[in-house]
């Protein structure tokens, strides 16, 4: 009896590990596959030991640029950029880790990677200043870069970003919490290639976007580098909260031209925890400037730019006429001053 127990136990642990040894092999496989039928849309920029990934289009002033949420992949944002792109010079970029920019070992800072974006157009010789559009966690970006860098930014446009009155509150915190833990056992199991797996047997094509760019946006978000780089954006914040919720952690910001847009419909499911003060937020966030626009996106969810990409065209249109306005008139809105 012993003896077979002993052998079935033998047998489970050859039959795991030689599955996992088949992953490891069909993810590597799969990676290399990847790099060669979808390679870089941009150019790779280095800003001090890693380069970044940066797509530029359009060529008139202001120039737009994208900041993206926690996980979220530049390449959604590909419609709205060759929007704006043919009446604005507009970047899109993705942070370390994601896409096709290289990785960095965490934990890294919110200034960190606010200090990576200053880098990038510098050294992409972007002319500026630059109207910042942020979706979600990148609202917190912008809003530093726009504190730190004040003559650079010209405008700000947020989509559904999280004020941190709200996303400091405990069981925000806690939610986000276990997320990122499912974010880092992902990436664990990535190795062995089951996120790859799951995704090929389960996601369908976004019949909104054009063939291919599905399978493209799903090939970086498979991989280990997606997995850890979405879980520290959200361990940023937990690292940032002893300065992120002090009331002057960000200056208000004058007269510079604002959009601030927001979903109309709740979070689903679990995400619905972030509801109750998220409206609060969004009005808190316009009120940072007397030139500021702010608009309910009523058929959209939090992905405003994938649900209404209009709305979001719009706003940016309206910050960036409203530049231009400023500059004809040979005006300069005020921002925040640089504090701390």
């Amino acid at each position: 009896m012993l003896v077979s127990l002993v052998s079935l136990v033998s047998v489970a642990l050859f039959t795991f590990a030689t599955v996992l040894c088949l992953g490891f092999v069909y993810e590597q496989r799969s990676r290399r596959d990847d790099a060669r039928r979808f390679p870089p849309l941009g150019q790779l920029i280095d800003v001090g030991g890693h380069r970044l990934h940066f797509l530029v289009r359009g060529t008139e002033a202001p120039t737009v640029v994208f900041e993206q949420g926690a996980g979220g992949p530049s390449l959604a944002w590909l419609g709205v950029f060759e929007a704006v792109s043919e009446f604005a010079r507009v970047c899109l970029y993705d942070r370390a880790g994601y896409q096709w920019s290289e990785s960095v070992p965490g934990p890294r800072s919110i200034e960190e990677r606010t200090k990576d974006l200053h880098a990038l157009l510098l050294k992409a010789e972007v002319p500026g200043p630059y109207v910042l559009v942020a979706h979600s966690y990148g609202g917190f970006l912008v809003r530093l870069f726009a504190k730190e860098y004040p003559a650079s930014v010209a405008g700000l446009v947020l989509i559904d970003t999280p004020h941190e009155t709200g996303y400091f509150e405990p069981d925000v915190l806690s939610f986000y919490s276990k997320m990122r833990w499912m974010l880092l056992a992902a990436g664990a199991l990535s190795w062995a290639g089951l996120p790859r797996i799951l995704t090929r047997w389960l996601s369908k094509p976004d019949p909104s976007l054009p063939a291919g760019r599905s399978e493209q946006i799903n090939s970086g978000m498979v991989r280990r580098e997606y997995f850890a780089a979405a879980s520290d954006d959200i361990a940023s914040l937990e690292r940032a909260a002893s300065w992120l919720v002090k009331p002057d952690a960000f200056p208000p910001l004058g007269d510079l031209p604002l959009a601030v847009v927001t979903h109309g419909k709740p979070f689903p499911g679990p995400f619905a925890v972030l509801e109750k003060s998220w409206r609060a937020g969004q009005e808190h966030l316009a009120a940072l400037s007397t030139n500021s626009v702010f608009r309910v996106a009523e058929q959209a969810n939090h992905m405003v730019q994938n649900d209404d990409p209009q709305a979001v065209i719009e706003a940016i249109r309206s910050v960036v006429a409203r530049v231009r306005n400023a500059r004809s008139a040979g005006v300069t809105p005020s921002g925040g001053s640089r504090t701390g």
